[in-house]
């Protein structure tokens, strides 16, 4: 008798319960539960700021038609280099994916990671979605986006003690996606890939010396703690995303589709970006409250010589990434339209 795979067995098992989903959608009287993923834990700040409000909204606006079956934390999977592969297949109909932990999927949101290109999480997630919007993020082609934001830029904190960017030479320096390694590599430190949620032991362990980390994924996971010293400067983000099975999008009615577009695309970059910038300023000032940190602020001069360094890697991966120059030149229009305006309600 044939032996069948048990993760054969299992994707089996899935799809037959996506199908019984998908089934109830055509009975518009009946509520339709849809499995949403997430593999951060539910204090964390994109899931109780953005994800589940986000989500709350859906279903009181869908009057209880949508259900969201909530697994936080890793309940559907815990690795995050591989929620991508949970919504494709259809193991989670919905989940928060981040582009920079999926490598080669999502290449001109590389861009975002960047340094100095952006300076908040608000025009970072505006410029996040309005270059999907413009059609100039491939990767998505299996998947609903339902939609972006990003964290705010990250800073370079260590272990040693530290008073300018040339004293991280020859350190091993923790980073997120290829470009931000780049940028790692051309100031003479080490680049070293891994999940915030690792940065603490490896620290400890004395693994790597260093990491670059928004202000909120420091307090999140206390990398404060084993670090001394942080260089304050906008180097990069990481982007997030909620999104959602092919599939089982084009089997929800039109009406309950229109639903979760209503609070879909723009309206989740506003809400993420407003909802990170909002605790980065509680968090730095907590931070400097309690002085677990010695803050360096690089002058104008090291700002400059920095921002040479960046120069030949941003040159690089225009050269490398398909549509690279008009993504490039599509951020800088999208920056360049939200800071005039931002100038205007001065």
């Amino acid at each position: 008798m044939k032996k069948h795979h048990p993760v054969l067995i299992s994707l089996i098992t899935v799809t037959m319960c996506l199908s019984t989903t998908v089934a109830v959608s055509n009975d518009t009287s009946r509520s339709i539960s849809l499995r949403l993923a997430a593999y951060l834990p539910s204090h964390s700040h994109s899931v109780s700021q953005i994800v589940r409000p986000w989500a709350e909204n859906v279903e009181q606006e869908s009057d209880g038609r949508i259900r969201f079956e909530k697994f936080w934390g890793g309940g559907l999977g815990r690795n995050p280099y591989k929620q991508f592969e949970l919504v494709r297949h259809g193991i989670s109909e919905l989940a928060i994916v981040q582009p920079s932990y999926t490598p080669g999927q999502f290449p001109q949101l590389q861009i975002l990671e960047m340094p100095f290109l952006t300076r908040t999480a608000m025009e970072a997630s505006m410029a996040a979605w309005g270059l999907h919007e413009r059609g100039l993020v491939d990767g998505f082609d299996e998947v609903k986006v339902i939609g972006m934001w990003t964290a705010e830029p990250g800073n370079i904190y260590t272990r040693a003690p530290i008073q300018r960017i040339s004293d991280i030479k020859g350190l091993k320096v923790r980073g997120v996606g290829r470009t931000e390694g780049d940028f790692i590599d051309a100031i003479g430190a080490h680049a070293e890939s891994m999940h915030p949620a690792d940065v603490v032991e490896a620290l400890r362990r004395g693994t790597i010396d260093g990491t670059i980390q928004g202000w909120i994924s420091v307090n999140t996971f206390q990398t404060y703690r084993v670090t001394s010293h942080v260089i304050t400067a906008p180097l990069g983000v990481v982007s997030f995303a909620i999104l959602m099975n092919r599939q089982s999008w084009e089997a929800l009615p039109p009406e309950l589709q229109a639903i979760i577009n209503r609070n879909s695309g723009m309206k989740v970059a506003l809400i993420g970006g407003r909802a990170y910038d909002r605790r980065v300023v509680e968090v730095e000032k907590k931070l400097r409250d309690e002085k677990h940190l010695i803050f360096i602020n690089p002058d104008t001069a090291e700002l400059d010589k920095l921002a040479s360094i960046t120069k030949p890697l941003l040159a690089n991966w225009i050269a490398r990434t398909p549509k690279g120059q008009d993504v490039y030149d599509a951020t800088l229009e999208i920056l360049g339209n939200l800071r005039r305006k931002e100038r205007m309600l001065r």
